[in-house]
């Protein structure tokens, strides 16, 4: 096994790292190849790190799966995820298992060189020296990628609207909440809007539900290239979508952004089923956190009074609205029409 090994173990050299035909030396201190000797298995992917997380060595079937060249992986810091909530960076799981001392175990992703996402369900074993000081981690990852895609395909399903393709509700409040969370550890502000159309009924009951349908799409088309890509977008139910995001942060313009998805709904849709135009405007109730509430629900049910207030005045006259602040207690909203 340790002759199989070194066969396969590349010399590499720089200033941190030595690596030998016998053994692997991390900044000066020794990792002896029966240590690892199970990273011929190709059920796993294998491999060597050091405490800032390059690879120091990877096994043939990591290059295998990943597509990658041993100049391309070896020095490198891979599996940084884009997005924590969905998968842990390495980086993050090494400082955890530096933090206990202990193996860490859990779902790691990186994409390979063709673009497509590998999973790896891992544990991460960190190596002491002789003054207990950890100086390295030995990685062993099992390909779940087929598990995690049939996953993240009910997971969508779960959390998101088949027709607009945003968020449906039980996703959207999941997601509000993390982001409300998130927002109160860094002391942020949220904002939560919500968005109704103001004559949909009129467009289903006289065009027809397919007619209706095409509208929402349009109509959230226009949304999504209103806001930024971190701003979360939800359906609540029939024409009735939110907005949550960290204000100036996830939008810089503020509620400035709302100005754009009013105006933009207010220009006319063509219709591709129908072949012909149709005029449609939007009222929107907003509310923030921590100013209109101490928790997500409370917003909501803010930002839903004010858009209450919006349709009483008129609904499709409205063209702007500010959120200014309480003015007293038990109200909620003072929305300013122009």
């Amino acid at each position: 096994m340790a002759n199989n090994f070194a066969r396969a173990f590349p010399p590499y050299i720089n200033n941190q790292v030595t690596i030998m035909f016998n053994e692997i030396v991390v900044s000066g201190r020794t990792l002896e190849i029966e240590t690892v000797n199970h990273m011929e298995d190709n059920a796993f992917v294998s491999l060597v790190l050091d405490t800032s997380g390059r690879i120091i060595y990877a096994s043939q079937f990591f290059y295998q799966l990943t597509g990658f060249s041993h100049d391309e992986v070896i020095g490198q810091v891979l599996f940084q995820s884009e997005d924590e909530t969905t998968a842990i960076s390495l980086a993050m799981a090494i400082t955890l298992a530096q933090q206990t001392g202990d193996n860490w175990q859990g779902e790691i992703s990186q994409k390979k060189k063709n673009g497509e996402r590998l999973w790896l369900d891992t544990r991460l074993m960190p190596r002491r020296d002789d003054n207990g000081e950890i100086f390295a981690f030995i990685l062993l990852g099992f390909d779940i990628t087929r598990h995690m895609t049939i996953r993240e395909k009910l997971h969508f399903r779960a959390h998101n609207d088949a027709l607009t393709k945003t968020l449906n509700r039980q996703g959207y409040y999941i997601r509000s909440r993390k982001k409300i969370r998130a927002a109160n550890a860094r002391g942020a502000q949220i904002v939560v809007a919500i968005l109704d159309l103001d004559n949909f009924k009129t467009i289903n009951d006289e065009l027809g539900h397919a007619a209706g349908d095409e509208v929402l799409r349009c109509f959230i088309s226009r949304v999504k290239q209103c806001i930024s890509r971190t701003t979360l977008l939800g359906r609540l139910g029939g024409d009735e979508f939110a907005l949550t995001y960290i204000d100036g942060v996830d939008e810089p313009m503020g509620r400035g952004v709302l100005q754009l998805i009013v105006e933009a709904t207010r220009q006319p849709m063509y219709l591709q089923y129908l072949q012909q135009t149709v005029e449609l405007s939007v009222s929107i109730g907003v509310a923030s956190y921590p100013e209109h509430g101490p928790n997500f629900s409370s917003i909501l049910k803010a930002a839903d009074t004010a858009l209450y207030r919006v349709k009483a005045s008129g609904g499709d006259d409205f063209i702007n609205y500010q959120v200014p602040g309480i003015n007293e207690p038990g109200s909620i909203i003072n929305t300013v029409v122009c």
